[in-house]
């Protein structure tokens, strides 16, 4: 009977460790560890933050984190810039969390204008999805 506990424990143990777990952390839609120069007045946005926490980190992501920090600051942002993450982990409880300058996008089709808003997307390497990438 001790075989049996002492093989079970050491069952339990292997599998635990040998056990591995994926999760999609994030998806974006626009995003650059570069600096760019963004021709806009920073204090038109709004700083905030959100996190995502929970019990050992279970269930938290970074998206998560970032769609209450752009809710923290209000419906009409939908743009985070000069943004932070950062992993907490305390014990038993862990997550992310995301701080930045939130901006409307419709705010900056009003002060560029439709066609300045283009120029300023692709000046800055924005991302379009109608675009056609070429490798050379």
């Amino acid at each position: 009977m001790k075989n049996l506990k002492l093989n079970g424990i050491i069952l339990v143990i292997t599998v635990l460790t040998l056990s591995s777990c994926s999760q999609r952390l994030v998806d974006f839609t626009v995003i650059s560890s570069k600096n760019h120069a963004i021709n806009f007045d920073l204090e038109q946005g709004k700083i905030t933050s959100g996190k995502s926490m929970g019990v050992f980190g279970i269930g938290t992501n970074i998206k998560d984190a970032m769609d209450t920090a752009l809710q923290n600051a209000g419906p009409q942002y939908d743009i985070l810039i000069n943004g932070v993450v950062r992993a907490k982990s305390y014990p038993f409880y862990g997550g992310f969390i995301v701080e930045g300058t939130a901006v409307s996008s419709k705010q900056l089709i009003a002060l560029f204008g439709e066609d300045g808003f283009e120029k300023w997307k692709n000046e800055n390497n924005i991302f379009s999805p109608t675009a056609v990438a070429t490798i050379e």
